[in-house]
Parts: C-alpha cells; sequence; structure tokens
C-alpha cells in the first residue's frame, strides 16, 4: 500500500484533523499567555501490529507537504529501548520474571535518554538533535542501541513532535486494585494471561510504569489512540506482520508458535491497563482511588496545554478498519480545580471549607430535630386544636 492510500485512511484522516485542530488552539494559547514558541507533542498509541508506526510516519509525510509546510519529527518508544548490556542487568536482577527478560515490558527503556531528547526537542531553539535508533535484529534478535553516529539527525525549530508506542499511556493501577484483580481472576474461569505470572512481577511490571507517567506523560500535548475492537486481534495482526516480514525480506523470521509466545509477554499490560486507557482517555482521572495528576483534567495544573477534548480514539476491526471514533472528555472525580497550577495547597484548604460547612450543616439539622422530637407532644396538640377549629368554622 502507498503513502497516498495510507492518507485516504480514516484514521489517518482523523488524526491529521485532530492535530490541525488542536495546534490552531495550542498556538493560540500560547501566544494569549506571552509563551515562547514551541513544537506540539502528539503521542499515538496503539498496540503491535494496530499501524500506529504507519500512521505516524503517514501523518509526518503530510504534514511536511502543502498546504502545511511544517517542520515535523516522528520517534518510537522503541527508539530508546535500554543498551543490550543494560537489558541484561535488568534480566539478571529480576530473575525469573518472565516479563523483564527481553525488551517491550515497562523498565525496558531509557528514561533518562527521553528526557534528554524531549528537552533539545522543546528548547525548538534551530540546534540539530541526534534521535537515538535500536536495531531489534542484532545479537540474535535480543536487539541493542546504535552507536550515536548512526542516529538520525534532524534540525530545528520544529512544529510538531510525534512520539509512538504500542504501551503509551499505560498507566499503574493502585496496589490494592492489582490484588484485587489478580485474586478475582484467579478464582474465575475466564482466561487471563497476567495471572499466569507470580503476583509480585505484575507488581514489579506496575511499578515501573510510575516512573513513565512520571517522566514522560506531562510532555504530551494531545494523545491518538487506535485500539482493537478485541484484544485478541494482536495475535492476527502480528502473524500477519511476521508472515509479511518473511515474503517481502526473505528472512526466517519466528514460527507461529514463536510469535503466539512472543505476545503472550504482552498481554497481562493490554488486559490491566488498556481498560482505563479506552473508559476514561490519557487525560482522564482514573477510577480506583487514583489521584489526579497535574497533567490530567480540562484544565492541567502543570501549565500545559488545556484544550477540550485533546485525546482521540479509534477503534478497529481486525482488518484494522476503524469502526469506532470519539473525542473523549477530560473526565474528572475531584469536583474542585479552582486553585492555580501546581497549587495543592489551595485544593486542600478549599476541601476543608467544605468539609466544615458539611458538618456543621449536620449538626443544624440534628439539632433541629431534637428539638421537633422534644417538643413533639406541643405540637400534637397544636395540630389536633387547629384542625378541630378548621371543622367547625
Amino acid at each position: 500500500m502507498s503513502y497516498k492510500t495510507y492518507a485516504m485512511l480514516p484514521q489517518t484522516e482523523a488524526s491529521l484533523e485532530h492535530i490541525l485542530q488542536h495546534r490552531e488552539q495550542f498556538l493560540k494559547a500560547r501566544r494569549d499567555r506571552g509563551l515562547p514558541s514551541k513544537p506540539l507533542v502528539v503521542c499515538v498509541s496503539g498496540c503491535q501490529g494496530s499501524g500506529k508506526t504507519t500512521l505516524s510516519d503517514t501523518l509526518v509525510h503530510i504534514l511536511r507537504e502543502e498546504p502545511y509546510n511544517l517542520s515535523v519529527v516522528a520517534f518510537s518508544l522503541d527508539d530508546i529501548y535500554l543498551t543490550r548490556n543494560d537489558q541484561v542487568k535488568l534480566a539478571e536482577n529480576n530473575p525469573g520474571n518472565q516479563l523483564l527478560q527481553f525488551r517491550g515490558q515497562a523498565g525496558s527503556h531509557d528514561l533518562s535518554l527521553a528526557q534528554t531528547v524531549f528537552k533539545v526537542l522543546l528548547e525548538n531553539n534551530g540546534e540539530s538533535v541526534r534521535i537515538p535508533s535500536y536495531d531489534k535484529s542484532l545479537h540474535a534478535g535480543r536487539g541493542d542501541r546504535l552507536d550515536e553516529s548512526a542516529w538520525k539527525e534532524v534540525y530545528g525549530p520544529l512544529d510538531i513532535v510525534l512520539f509512538e508506542g504500542w504501551s503509551l499511556g499505560f498507566k499503574p493501577l493502585p496496589k490494592k486494585e492489582i490484588e484485587r484483580l489478580y485474586q478475582t481472576k484467579k478464582k474465575s474461569n475466564e482466561l487471563v494471561r497476567f495471572t499466569q505470572h507470580p503476583i509480585e512481577h505484575i507488581q514489579k511490571m506496575n511499578e515501573y510504569l510510575r516512573f513513565y507517567e512520571r517522566d514522560l506523560y506531562p510532555l504530551m500535548d494531545i494523545f491518538i489512540h487506535l485500539s482493537p475492537e478485541n484484544r485478541e486481534q494482536v495475535y492476527h495482526w502480528r502473524l500477519e506482520q511476521e508472515h509479511h516480514a518473511k515474503e517481502s525480506r526473505g528472512v526466517e523470521g519466528l514460527s507461529d508458535e514463536a510469535v503466539r509466545e512472543f505476545v503472550d509477554t504482552y498481554m497481562p499490560a493490554y488486559e490491566l491497563y488498556l481498560p482505563r486507557l479506552i473508559e476514561v482517555g490519557f487525560f482522564g482521572q482514573g477510577r480506583h482511588g487514583e489521584n489526579l495528576k497535574d497533567y490530567e483534567g480540562l484544565n492541567r495544573r502543570d501549565g500545559g496545554y488545556s484544550g477540550a477534548e485533546r485525546h482521540m480514539h479509534m477503534t478497529l476491526d481486525q482488518d484494522r478498519r476503524v469502526i469506532r471514533s470519539q473525542r473523549i472528555k477530560e473526565s474528572v472525580l475531584e469536583k474542585l480545580q479552582t486553585s492555580a497550577p501546581g497549587d495543592n495547597k489551595s485544593q486542600g484548604a478549599d476541601s476543608r471549607w467544605i468539609n466544615g460547612r458539611f458538618i456543621v450543616s449536620c449538626t443544624l439539622v440534628g439539632i433541629l430535630g431534637f428539638m421537633v422530637f422534644s417538643r413533639r407532644q406541643h405540637l400534637i396538640y397544636f395540630i389536633s386544636v387547629t384542625s378541630e377549629r378548621w371543622r367547625t368554622g
């Protein structure tokens, strides 16, 4: 399929509209606040085989050409995998944890490197930036980061940065929620993969996600998510990719069984973290007691871009056709967002004020109820006399 054919796909058209609309609002918001220019950061998330990389590459082509002529760069979460040596150390430090023996899961990325790259990209001062590059074919498929001399070099100033990855938007669940889900699914007959791993290994992966939420997620301005109608589609898509690679590149590749085993290692994350991303979106607050983060909600408390409906969600069928598309509102459980960005003390004061009013109100109602109860005989006599007078005229 050619680039121009990809450009006509519904997911491409919807993503392009989403980006252009928010970029206009993003630029206006920065002008109104007297802030310097900065590229819009677009996060693109989708499971293996969903077409997220193809979508990102197609968007780069479109946005660079007429009539937009924008300076755009795209890079991937895969580009910042740990070096082979560091991945080996991670595996050795977590013996028996099958989720961390190979690259892919939370914990297998160099977040310090990612922060460094983003810092230079977002400073937007016109200097050249080297984007890391990772070769998955090295070390018999174990992969390794290429030498810096082989990294892609881009030049600013930039208008848009596209950052894509299979697990972007996955957020840690509270420890007790992990325990509840684990015990519930263990007792049921439902086929789930995360209960096939010790709960300690699941909790380890969950803890690693906190660093992604802390170091990367606040950098995202808008979000695009390609979601499968059914998680089992991931197996089909990944097998399809492997077969295509064998035919087009003449490589030996993985057997179908090996591909299924490979996808199995990613399923625990899909089972645990996709539901929240689909339900409340990237900028919505979690539903299991998670605190509202500064970059979440309609009005971001970290001073970031606060346009409405920043998350575009598209559901794909097995043939990658869009069957549903919607923009997700920034839902929040905490009703009070009246404080200045990052002003948690002010929010606490507001909460205490409301709690105080509630207590006073309850006290007054209780006193009134007691008075009514203690005077009930007088009230009964008054009502009976009044009724008798009304009947007799």
